[in-house]
């Protein structure tokens, strides 16, 4: 195999009819896949932030309704999340830059969030893919994967959303209104270290997860449980303890991590 089909088919997605032909040096090519900045992606007609808040409360207002109206509910978030999933194909078939395409989709895979595992995942993977993994894929792996902390995807789908400090006042409002009790949830720090950064071999310690995921209490979402706040994270300091952590050997400052 000749440098320009090894390029196009083990950097790129695969070579086009008549692209080796057209491309030339195969390395240039390469190099020149880097240019021109971010690759963004609009989001598909009428799939908005404020959209998507509306159908995630509409699923959760349609738990209290007939069957009718909670297929209703989910059709519509399935029907947000095919329309995510088919302008991302659609971009990756038809880019100019397959390269970069395919850092997005191993980026997307590494800090995956899955749309199977709760229906209000559903739709907000798309905006996941924009905002986290394509805004931040040619620049800093710190910005990323903070960016991917952040954002309600994330927060929702390894469930930091519900997580509460011990012995913050969250904490004593006693349990949630479907009986589960409220306390600290581990999910996303463990995941966090395990796969995101350090790796199942990082050296990091079961207290390490639980010290990293009371830095990360408070870091929740608003607009899919009322309709008064915007869709997106947001910082509650009464589910926050603010004392000193120690984590992997780092400790933060009192406040690092309150919530803001």
């Amino acid at each position: 195999m000749d440098a320009t089909l090894r390029a196009l088919n083990r950097f790129g997605l695969g070579a086009r009819r008549g692209e080796r032909q057209k491309i030339g040096d195969g390395r240039q090519w390469l190099r020149s896949q880097l240019d021109g900045g971010p690759p963004s992606l609009a989001p598909p007609d009428g799939v908005t932030a404020t959209a998507i808040g509306e159908a995630l409360r509409a699923i959760r207002m349609a738990g209290q309704g007939n069957d009718q109206e909670r297929r209703q509910a989910r059709r519509h978030v399935v029907e947000m999340s095919q329309a995510e999933m088919h302008a991302a194909l659609t971009a990756r078939i038809t880019t100019e830059r397959p390269f970069v395409e395919r850092l997005v989709a191993f980026w997307s895979n590494h800090l995956c969030v899955s749309t199977g595992s709760k229906i209000i995942v559903a739709p907000l993977a798309g905006s996941y893919e924009r905002d986290v993994i394509r805004a931040h894929v040619l620049g800093r792996f710190e910005d990323m994967v903070l960016a991917s902390a952040k954002h309600p995807a994330m927060l929702v789908y390894l469930d930091n959303f519900q997580s509460i400090g011990p012995s913050s006042r969250g904490a004593s409002a006693g349990p949630r209104n479907n009986g589960q009790r409220r306390g600290l949830n581990e999910n996303y720090a463990r995941e966090l270290l395990e796969l995101h950064t350090l790796g199942v071999s990082g050296g990091y310690t079961q207290q390490d997860v639980q010290e990293l995921a009371k830095i990360l209490t408070g870091w929740t979402v608003n607009g899919i449980g009322g309709p008064a706040a915007p869709l997106g994270r947001a910082g509650r300091r009464r589910s926050h303890r603010s004392t000193r952590r120690c984590c992997a050997g780092w400790r933060d400052g009192a406040d690092a991590a309150r919530p803001r």
